[in-house]
């Protein structure tokens, strides 16, 4: 048996006794925290009671923000609106009118813009519908389908670059489209 001196064992305690103060101040600082959600921005427009900027929970979804906004107006047209959506920080939110005729899509548009060239009209695409989405060029229902469930699995897209992330959009398709689509 090997025989230790009083100095050694003290060095020996105090080495671990160290050794456990840094394993706890290491887990202490990474421990999980519960996390509180943070606070957006949105601006909500339109056939709404009370339009306005608004301060939500982030983790919001479009019908909870209608709710804190008093709800619609009886001109409104929520078909091609994504109810169950998340809002997100900065974004503006169309809510569209039936009698509406506005041609820059940052909500869904209620009817067909017959007679209107499709290069007048610009699409937000981080609220467009599928079927708004299949008003630019080159973008049919199955990519226009895939834009909607890569904003919605991803967030928002913040810039054109962004839309190369989508399967089927490739550099030249993204150039047709560049000029008529916002965010």
């Amino acid at each position: 048996m090997i025989a230790f001196s009083q100095r050694e064992k003290i060095l020996g305690i105090s080495a671990a006794l160290l050794a456990l103060l840094l394993v706890v101040v290491v887990w202490w600082g990474n421990r999980p925290r519960a996390s509180s959600p943070g606070i957006i921005v949105v601006h909500v427009e339109g056939a709404i009671k009370h339009p306005g900027v608004y301060r939500v929970k982030e983790g919001t979804r479009v019908y909870e923000l209608i709710e804190e906004a008093g709800g619609t107006t009886e001109e409104a047209d929520l078909r091609g609106l994504n109810l169950a959506a998340f809002l997100y920080d900065g974004q503006k939110l169309v809510i569209p009118a039936t009698s509406s005729s506005t041609l820059l899509v940052t909500s869904p548009l209620p009817s067909p813009l017959a007679g209107i060239p499709s290069s007048t009209i610009i699409v937000n695409v981080n609220t467009a519908s599928v079927k708004e989405l299949e008003m630019l060029p080159g973008i049919g229902e199955v990519l226009a389908q895939r834009i909607v469930e890569y904003r919605e699995s991803n967030g928002p897209f913040k810039t054109p670059e962004d839309l190369l992330k989508v399967r089927g959009i490739g550099p030249k398709k993204l150039e047709e489209i560049r000029d008529l689509i916002n965010f």
